[in-house]
């Protein structure tokens, strides 16, 4: 390849790259971009608040359970606190990522 070309191939992908690099300031001023660390954090939260109010529903729903069914309400929250968290452990590996 002759210097001329590999110069003009080299200028080509500087010009890119500062097209790139402009492109990804403005989206980062325009409020396009996220941090990743930041938004992985976010997720995180949300999942534990989420798994928590998930926990705490047998015990908010049992008693009226067990007396519309006519069941013990302790066994019937025991049951299905149980029955919960095998769901939960068994979803454990379940991972958010941002690329």
């Amino acid at each position: 390849m002759p210097p001329r070309t590999r110069f003009h191939d080299a200028r080509t992908a500087n010009e890119v790259l500062k097209a790139q690099e402009r492109r990804l300031r403005l989206d980062e001023r325009k409020g396009k971009l996220v941090d990743k660390a930041r938004a992985l954090l976010l997720v995180h939260r949300l999942a534990k608040e989420e798994r928590d109010a998930i926990l705490a529903w047998p015990a908010r729903v049992a008693a009226e359970m067990a007396a519309e069914f006519g069941v013990d309400t302790h066994r019937l929250q025991t049951m299905m606190d149980t029955r919960l968290r095998e769901h939960l452990a068994a979803r454990h590996d379940v991972r958010a990522s941002v690329g």
